[in-house]
């Protein structure tokens, strides 16, 4: 029987594929070379080709600066990424067959939320699929979103309320805030705290993003204009600053142990009235199908994660 021709189109390789999205992302040959394990000749042969085959320039070579994409070199890049992990995907899937989901999956972490849910995550993982391999990226919602559409990850794990409209979202479980105090401060004693009653105090802001807009909002909302004595993206910061009594803090998980890593004693408290609580959720990017893996880590993530 005859099989018919192969249509027209552009004749390029998953490898020379590889190679061009290595010299974009690492702006050289050179390090693109020394990241695969080939010759600078190599890559820039690969880029090369892809250039003569598709028609267009994908990328300028300065001496000094390196590579710099053109519009056609960003677009390839950003099919040649999302192409590549078909193919990978589409491997192990075949070696999958009927059997229990392997290969890699890459989470992100919004970084306060890394501590305490990625341990629980990979210990309750190795159990149940233990041919799936989880790696772990932490940074704020901005970076992770970013990375995830970049074809870098799998999933995300973050507070909802900053996440971009277009991601596919499965609830984990709901966080409120909480106070953070000095332990010898007058209200730490008390049952909970109206953060009018701090109004007077300085904040030490944790402002790595969307929590330090989040802060500020709720202050607002319950009248309260706080005079902020330093910002950080830093948790542990926060606690160490609080817990030298130079101000109040405000938080979205409840510490397990309540003092600052000098070893000085906090007290961190509920809100009165009981703010609105902000959703933690497992994305993915929506127009991507899950593989079965990165499917068996969410449904994991869902039955774990939950009860902590």
């Amino acid at each position: 029987m005859d099989h018919p021709s192969p249509g027209p189109g552009p004749r390029f390789t998953l490898r020379q594929l590889e190679l061009f999205v290595a010299a974009a992302e690492q702006g050289s040959f050179t390090r693109a070379a020394q990241q695969l394990f080939v010759t600078p000749n190599a890559v820039a042969q690969a880029v090369g080709e892809l250039e003569g085959i598709l028609g267009v320039t994908l990328a300028v070579r300065r001496r000094a600066r390196g590579l710099t994409l053109t519009p056609a070199g960003t677009r390839l890049l950003e099919g040649a990424r999302a192409l590549l992990r078909q193919a990978t995907d589409l491997g192990l899937s075949v070696g999958e067959g009927a059997g229990e989901p392997s290969g890699p999956v890459a989470v992100g972490f919004y970084s306060t939320l890394a501590p305490t849910l990625a341990p629980e995550l990979w210990e309750r993982l190795a159990e149940r699929h233990p041919d799936v391999e989880l790696s772990v990226v932490e940074g704020t919602t901005d970076e992770l979103v970013d990375q995830l559409h970049a074809g870098r990850l799998d999933l995300l794990i973050a507070y909802e309320v900053a996440l971009p409209p277009g991601l596919a979202v499965r609830p984990l479980f709901t966080a409120r805030p909480w106070v953070v105090l000095p332990r010898p401060h007058r209200l730490a004693g008390e049952r909970a705290v109206d953060l009018r009653d701090l109004a007077d105090d300085p904040l030490v802001l944790f402002d790595l993003p969307p929590s330090g807009r989040n802060t500020l909002e709720l202050l607002r909302r319950r009248g309260v204009r706080p005079r902020i004595a330093h910002r950080t993206t830093d948790f542990e910061l926060v606690h160490s600053l609080v817990g030298r009594g130079m101000g109040y803090g405000i938080q979205l998980q409840r510490s397990v142990v309540e003092v600052s890593r000098e070893g000085r004693p906090l007290a961190i408290l509920p809100i009165t009235p009981e703010p609105e609580a902000e959703p933690v959720v497992v994305a993915w990017a929506g127009q991507v199908p899950l593989t079965s893996r990165a499917g068996a880590v969410v449904a994991l993530a869902r039955e774990c994660l939950p009860a902590r």
